[in-house]
C-alpha cells in the first residue's frame, strides 16, 4: 500500500481483550487501528485509542461521531457465563443494549458494523446449527447475546458473526488452548470433557475471515468457526499431540460444570465457506497454526499486556 493512499479506519471495542488484541495484530499495516479501552493506557496492538465502556456507551458513541471510522468491530462483551447469571441486567446492558446503540451510531456515520456473537445462542440439543435454525439459549449469556444480534440487525445492515475460538491471549490464560498448553507443559494431568462438543476456530483464522467478509460487504448472520466438531477431550488430545506433550496426560471425563452448559453447540460453516470461497480449517489444523505462531505472536501479545 502506498503511503499517500488513505487507509481505512477500523474501530475495535475490547481492544485489550482476547479477540480484540488478536484482531489488532492481524490488521497491522492494513488499516488505521483505533482500539477502545477502559483506561487511558494505549492498547499495544493499535495505532490510536479512545476510552469508553459498554456499560455506559455515550462517550464511545460521541467518539464514533467524531472519528467517523469506516468499520466498527464490537468484540467487547460480558463473556463469563457465571457473571452473566449473577448480574443479568448488567449483562443485558453490555451484550445487548450497548451493541444496538453502537450499531445505530455506525449507521449514522456510514460505518460498516460487525457484531461478534456466539454459538451459545443455541441450546445444544443436536449441534451443526445453521444460520436459519431457531436459536434457543438457556443461559443469560446466550440470551443477552441473542438480543444483541436482533438489536444490531434492526439498526444497521450489519454483519453478525457467531463464533467460538481459541488461540493466544494477552493474559496467557484466556483460551482453552492456553489452558491445555499451560497445564500439559508443566506435566500435569488434565481432565477433558467428553460431552461438550463445539466447533472452535483459531482466532487468527477468524480475524482473516472478518477482514475478507468486510471487504466483500457481507451482512446478516454468519457462522465462522472450524470446519469440524470436537469434544473438549478430543481437543486436549490434539493439543498434546501438536505440542508433543503426551496425550496420556489428558483424561476423558463427563462434565460437572455448574451452571449446566450446552452439550453440542457445533455450528455449520458452509455458508461462510461459500462466501469466502475456501474451506475453514479444522480444529487440528488451527492448533497447528497456533503452534507455528507460538514463537512470535504469543510473546508479542504477552509483552503488550505488561506495558
Amino acid at each position: 500500500m502506498r503511503d499517500d493512499v488513505p487507509r481505512e479506519t477500523w474501530l475495535v471495542t475490547g481492544a485489550s481483550g482476547f479477540l480484540g488484541s488478536n484482531l489488532g495484530a492481524f490488521l497491522e499495516g492494513k488499516v488505521h487501528r483505533v482500539g477502545v479501552v477502559r483506561s487511558a493506557t494505549s492498547p499495544p496492538m493499535f495505532d490510536d485509542s479512545v476510552q469508553g465502556e459498554l456499560e455506559d456507551p455515550a462517550t464511545l458513541i460521541a467518539a464514533i461521531h467524531r472519528l467517523r471510522p469506516d468499520v466498527i468491530v464490537n468484540t467487547a462483551a460480558m463473556a463469563s457465563h457465571e457473571a452473566c447469571e449473577r448480574t443479568p441486567e448488567l449483562a443485558r446492558r453490555i451484550n445487548a443494549v450497548a451493541a444496538g446503540s453502537l450499531s445505530a451510531a455506525a449507521s449514522t456515520v456510514g460505518a460498516r458494523f460487525v457484531q461478534i456473537s456466539t454459538d451459545a445462542v443455541f441450546d445444544g440439543s443436536r449441534g451443526q446449527y445453521t444460520e436459519t435454525d431457531t436459536p434457543n439459549p438457556f443461559s443469560a449469556y446466550g440470551r443477552t447475546k441473542l438480543e444483541g444480534e436482533a438489536l444490531v440487525l434492526a439498526t444497521s445492515d450489519a454483519l453478525v458473526v457467531r463464533t467460538n475460538f481459541f488461540g493466544w491471549s494477552p493474559s496467557g490464560r484466556r483460551s482453552i488452548l492456553e489452558f491445555f498448553v499451560n497445564e500439559l507443559s508443566a506435566g500435569k494431568e488434565v481432565r477433558g470433557f467428553t460431552d461438550f462438543v463445539v466447533t472452535s476456530g483459531y482466532v487468527q483464522v477468524l480475524c482473516e475471515a472478518l477482514w475478507r467478509l468486510v471487504g466483500a460487504q457481507s451482512s446478516g448472520i454468519l457462522h465462522v468457526t472450524s470446519s469440524d466438531a470436537l469434544s473438549k477431550y478430543e481437543f486436549g488430545v490434539a493439543v498434546a499431540d501438536a505440542f508433543r506433550f503426551g496425550s496420556d496426560l489428558v483424561t476423558p471425563v463427563e462434565s460437572d460444570v455448574q451452571p449446566p452448559r450446552n452439550r453440542d453447540i457445533s455450528l455449520d460453516v458452509s455458508k461462510a465457506e461459500s462466501l469466502l470461497g475456501s474451506a475453514l480449517p479444522s480444529q487440528r489444523a488451527g492448533i497447528a497454526l497456533a503452534h507455528a505462531d507460538a514463537d512470535q505472536l504469543r510473546p508479542a501479545l504477552l509483552r503488550g499486556s505488561q506495558r
